[in-house]
């Protein structure tokens, strides 16, 4: 069933142009933070900074701390809240849950493809960040400013080969994909319960968006940790370019993220295999 919905995911234009301006953003950003701002430091989230024209691979990191506020939970919500939304809308889930197969099974064959392509996203920016990157900088080693310990009198900062730059890397875009497990997984709810991919999309967009802003209620700061999505959260992949790499916290977002995803999923599961889908 994988295979099968691959396959028709392969044909659908609107895959193809999400993961074309996932390719297209961090090329442009190259491109105008190079010829513009080339030896100026770029934040990267809360404790790093990185000069763009020292080594390509900071492009990376720069493209990762820009898109990770919109554009790549953008992306995933489009690949999930068009996962059985857009068969609603398009009218042949009908046709599709007429065969004798588990609706579960349906369910969870597209969810593998709709999460492989927001895999690919992530991973896309990465790819294409390094690429361009290296093309316009070369690939020398990594220098991230550390704005944590770094003081008027010492610059603290950190110094790593391009090999121990790439794998930490890895482990960022990991880290980054799992951060978006839980607006994937209201999405593909949110897909269960509409008819309209837009709405699905929207909702999955707004997770985000309304989990950020109570994050930033001085009242609510108690809540924040359990929140789905916080801009302190979202940023802990930056701690590992620093020396000590800084993984305080990253086992807690984890958990929280596993925790929503877990409860998204099996909501979405639990209504596409009761609800009234056909009509």
């Amino acid at each position: 069933m994988i295979g099968a919905e691959l396959a028709k995911q392969a044909r659908r234009l609107r895959g193809w142009v999400t993961l074309a301006a996932m390719a297209a953003i961090p090329a442009v950003l190259t491109l105008v933070v190079g010829t513009t701002r080339p030896a100026l430091a770029e934040r990267v989230g809360d404790w790093g900074s990185v000069v763009t024209d020292s080594s390509g691979l900071t492009l990376p990191l720069i493209s990762l701390s820009a898109m990770l506020l919109f554009m790549l939970p953008l992306a995933v919500a489009v690949f999930a809240g068009e996962c059985v939304a857009g068969e609603t809308a398009w009218g042949s889930l009908r046709y599709l849950l007429a065969r004798p197969v588990a609706r579960g099974r349906v369910l969870a064959a597209k969810a593998a493809v709709a999460a492989g392509y927001s895999l690919a996203a992530v991973l896309i920016v990465v790819l294409v960040a390094t690429l361009t990157g290296a093309l316009a900088f070369g690939v020398h080693p990594l220098t991230v400013l550390d704005l944590q310990h770094t003081t008027p009198f010492i610059v603290a900062s950190t110094k790593l080969s391009p090999l121990s730059a790439i794998a930490r890397l890895g482990l960022a875009s990991a880290f980054v994909s799992a951060g978006l497990s839980s607006t994937f997984a209201f999405g593909l709810l949110l897909s269960t319960l509409t008819a309209r991919p837009f709405s699905a999309v929207a909702g999955a967009v707004g997770l985000g968006l309304v989990s950020r802003a109570l994050d930033n209620v001085p009242g609510l700061h108690a809540l924040s940790p359990w929140l789905p999505v916080t801009d302190e959260a979202s940023n802990l992949w930056t701690g590992f370019f620093l020396n000590p790499m800084q993984t305080a916290g990253v086992g807690h977002a984890l958990l929280v993220q596993a925790l929503y995803t877990s409860a998204f999923a099996l909501a979405a599961v639990w209504w596409f295999t009761r609800a009234d889908v056909l009509g």
